[in-house]
């Protein structure tokens, strides 16, 4: 890690341990991995070219992230509402038997 890039470099090393639990579907670990990435991001850092080509990746990461989240919402969604539809054709069947 370079001087004075160093929280940079770390922010980066966490976020591609969330981009791979997210990958895996661990969602349950990013809040903790956040933790221990948002200090690192607010911290201080050079403006330099090293900087923004830390923060590019760093994006990236988040973007893909944000992408692979919607993705398990939508998934989420769609299992929610046939489950909907399963137990509303459930209650007409029990319905029906009364």
């Amino acid at each position: 890690m370079s001087e004075g890039h160093t929280s940079l470099e770390r922010a980066l090393e966490v976020s591609n341990n969330m981009l791979a639990a997210a990958r895996e579907g661990q969602w349950d670990s990013l809040p903790k991995m956040e933790v221990e990435r948002a200090p690192l991001l607010r911290a201080s850092h050079p403006r330099d070219d090293r900087s923004r080509e830390l923060l590019e990746q760093l994006l990236a990461c988040n973007e893909e992230m944000l992408s692979l989240a919607a993705r398990a919402r939508a998934q989420i969604a769609d299992a929610l509402s046939r489950n909907g539809y399963a137990h509303r054709a459930l209650n007409t069947y029990v319905g029906l038997g009364r």
